[in-house]
């Protein structure tokens, strides 16, 4: 699913509601000219889950990340790792 497809499912009323993450892309990536200490990331990455959850977008998000894979960032309210974890649930669950 492109992110054209993804706008089209999501719009609501003719308008499409901006994902919570445009607004402070570096919260869900991490900062581009500064190393984070552990710490500073921990406490980025549970900020950046929260402002997940208010999401209107956080559905398609997960599918679109599903499906993409991402090898960094928060997606989702998910860290690349997580997002492993759930797909390895999800293909032991499959009916076959």
């Amino acid at each position: 699913m492109s992110l054209a497809d993804l706008e089209t499912v999501w719009q609501s009323g003719g308008e499409t509601p901006l994902p919570e993450c445009t607004y402070d892309p570096e919260l869900h990536t991490g900062p581009r000219l500064t190393v984070e200490s552990t710490e500073e990331r921990a406490a980025r990455e549970a900020v950046a889950r929260e402002v997940c959850l208010t999401c209107p977008a956080l559905q398609l998000c997960e599918l679109y990340a599903l499906q993409a894979r991402p090898t960094s960032g928060i997606w989702a309210g998910r860290t690349p790792a997580e997002l492993t974890t759930r797909i390895s649930t999800l293909e032991d669950t499959e009916v076959a």
